[in-house]
C-alpha cells in the first residue's frame, strides 16, 4: 500500500509539473479564473508572477463561415471591456473599422477581401525602390512613422509608394501592444500596392509561427485576455478560418527580391545542403507552419527547425554559428540564389548594418527604444534610412 501510495504521489507531482511547465513555458491558459499564475518573460529571461490578463481594447478578429462573416472585439462595458461578435454578410466582400488604442486613436478601414492565394516569393527583378525592414513587434506608431517618413503612405494611412516595394522581414508581431491593427494595416496596404503596381513582401518569423499555433508566450495580455475569452481560445484568433490567419499562412518563410534574398533567422549551411529553391522550401514549409518543430519531417527540419530560416541567428551571433567561414558560406548563398546579399532580422544590432564584406544586412533594431530604421535600396545602393526624417547614411 505504502508503495502504491508513493506511485501515485510521484505520477501527480510529474503531472503539476507537466501543466506548469505548459503554462509558464508555452504560455497557455489552464483555464484557472483569476489564480496567480507563473510566467517566463522572454525579454528579462526570468520568471514573473501573473494575474489573469484584463480585457482591454483588442480586435477585430474576423472569422469565414459558410453564411459570411464573424467578426469579434472586445466593446467598453462599464469600466471594463467585454466581448462583442456580429455578423456581416459574404457578399459583397464588407469593410471594417480597425481602432488604434495609441494616443492618437487612431481609426481606419479594411476592405476585406477574397482568401489570398500563395504569395510568389521569387522575383529576379529590383523594384526602383526597395524599402526593408524586420521586428516591428505590434509597435504600431513606430511603423507608420518609419513609412510616413519615406513617403510609403500618405496621411490617412494609404499606399503612395507607387510602383515602388515594401519587404517586412518578419517578426511584426508579439510583444507590442497593437499587434492586430497592425496586421490589419500590413493586409490593407498589401492590397492598394498591388494595385498601384508595388508590392509589399512579408515574409514570416519565428514569432508569426507561433501566433499561428496559438501559442501565447510573448503576446501582450490584451491578446491573451481575449484568448481566454474566445470560443476557441488561443488556437483559433489566427486558424484558417480567420482572415489574418489565413493571410498569414499565404505568405513565404523566404524570399527573393531582385538583389536580395530575405530570410527573418538567416540562412544555415543545413539549408543551403538541402538545395532547395526559393519556391521549393516555400512549398515544402507551407503545411507545416503551425506545426511543433520535434513532428516535423527532417527535410522540413532544414526550412522550419532550429537551423531553419526563421529561427537561425549563427551568422548574427558568432556562438551560434554553424560555418567555418561566414564569408565564404554566404558568398555561396549568394551564387545559389542569383543576389547580391542576405537580409535578415531576429537578432538585434544597435543600428542597421552591412556585415561580412557586406554580404549581410541586418535589420533588426529595438523600434521601440529608438528612433526606427530601415533600409532602403535604390539604383545599386544601400541606405540606412530613419522615422524621423534625418538624411540617409549609406551602408558600405
Amino acid at each position: 500500500m505504502l508503495r502504491t501510495l508513493r506511485w501515485l504521489a510521484s505520477l501527480t507531482l510529474v503531472a503539476i509539473a507537466l501543466v506548469l511547465a505548459a503554462v509558464v513555458f508555452g504560455g497557455r491558459d489552464p483555464g484557472w479564473n483569476g489564480t496567480v499564475l507563473l510566467r517566463w518573460d522572454p525579454e528579462r529571461r526570468a520568471l514573473e508572477w501573473m494575474q489573469r490578463p484584463s480585457m482591454a481594447q483588442d480586435g477585430p478578429y474576423v472569422f469565414r463561415d459558410a453564411h459570411g462573416y464573424a467578426v469579434v472585439e472586445t466593446v467598453p462595458s462599464g469600466t471594463d471591456w467585454r466581448l462583442q461578435m456580429r455578423r456581416l454578410p459574404a457578399h459583397p466582400l464588407p469593410v471594417i473599422t480597425v481602432r488604434v488604442d495609441n494616443a492618437a486613436d487612431t481609426r481606419f478601414d479594411v476592405p476585406l477581401r477574397p482568401p489570398a492565394r500563395a504569395q510568389r516569393a521569387d522575383e529576379p527583378g529590383n523594384p526602383p525602390k526597395l524599402l526593408m525592414l524586420s521586428d516591428m513587434e505590434g509597435q504600431f506608431d513606430c511603423f507608420v512613422a518609419l513609412l510616413r517618413a519615406q513617403g510609403a503612405i500618405d496621411a490617412g494611412l494609404h499606399w503612395a509608394y507607387g510602383r515602388n516595394h515594401i519587404a517586412l522581414v518578419g517578426d511584426l508581431v508579439d510583444r507590442g501592444e497593437q499587434v492586430v491593427p497592425l496586421l490589419w494595416l500590413v493586409y490593407r496596404l498589401e492590397g492598394e500596392a498591388e494595385r498601384a503596381g508595388g508590392r509589399v513582401h512579408y515574409v514570416l518569423g519565428n514569432h508569426e509561427l507561433m501566433g499561428l499555433a496559438g501559442n501565447m508566450e510573448s503576446w501582450p495580455e490584451r491578446m491573451r485576455a481575449t484568448a481566454q475569452a474566445l470560443d476557441g481560445g488561443s488556437k483559433r484568433m489566427f486558424s484558417g478560418e480567420s482572415v489574418l490567419g489565413q493571410w498569414l499562412r499565404s505568405k513565404p518563410v523566404i524570399a527573393r527580391v531582385g538583389d536580395h534574398l530575405l530570410a527573418h533567422g538567416g540562412v544555415s549551411a543545413d539549408f543551403l545542403r538541402a538545395d532547395l529553391s526559393v519556391d521549393a522550401a516555400n512549398a515544402l514549409a507551407r503545411p507545416h507552419l503551425e506545426r511543433r518543430r520535434v513532428l516535423m519531417p527532417a527535410q522540413v527540419q532544414a526550412v522550419l527547425g532550429r537551423a531553419g530560416v526563421t529561427r537561425y541567428r549563427g551568422l548574427a551571433k558568432a556562438d551560434a554559428q554553424l560555418e567555418d567561414d561566414p564569408v565564404a558560406h554566404l558568398r555561396q548563398v549568394a551564387r545559389r540564389y542569383g543576389v547580391q546579399r542576405l537580409a535578415i532580422g531576429h537578432t538585434i544590432a544597435p543600428d542597421i548594418v552591412l556585415q561580412h564584406r557586406g554580404l549581410l544586412l541586418r535589420l533588426d533594431v529595438h523600434h521601440k527604444t529608438q528612433v526606427p530604421q530601415a533600409a532602403l535600396y535604390e539604383d545599386g545602393r544601400l541606405w540606412r534610412v530613419h522615422a524621423d526624417g534625418r538624411p540617409p547614411v549609406r551602408l558600405h
